[in-house]
């Protein structure tokens, strides 16, 4: 991902709804490993639910959810990286490295 030195940016967001579309719980999300170069934040908040492309029931839903964001030290340019840990279905886990670029 990309994000501009010193900007708060979105990285992902994620809501837990029914089969009607309605919120169910708030997903949880760890934050495994925080950027070297800057932090993150998790924020409950209301989203639009993007399936990415997908065609699904709920797509374009507002609700309650989780985002995260990315933000750098101010006035740094460059590589950043951290880690972020979530539950699955049937008591999975699932880790994620996310590489950022962070530019002027």
């Amino acid at each position: 991902m990309t994000a501009r030195s010193g900007e708060k940016t979105l990285v992902l967001q994620n809501a837990h709804l029914n089969g009607g579309c309605k919120f169910i719980d708030y997903p949880r999300v760890d934050i495994v490993e925080q950027p070297k170069h800057g932090r993150t934040e998790i924020i409950h908040q209301p989203i639009v639910v993007d399936s990415g492309g997908m065609k699904m029931k709920c797509d374009k839903v507002k609700a309650n959810g989780v985002a995260v964001y990315y933000t750098s030290h101010p006035g740094y340019v460059g590589s950043d990286k951290f880690i972020l840990r979530t539950p699955e279905e049937r008591g999975r886990i699932v880790e994620g490295v996310a590489d950022v670029k962070v530019v002027k």
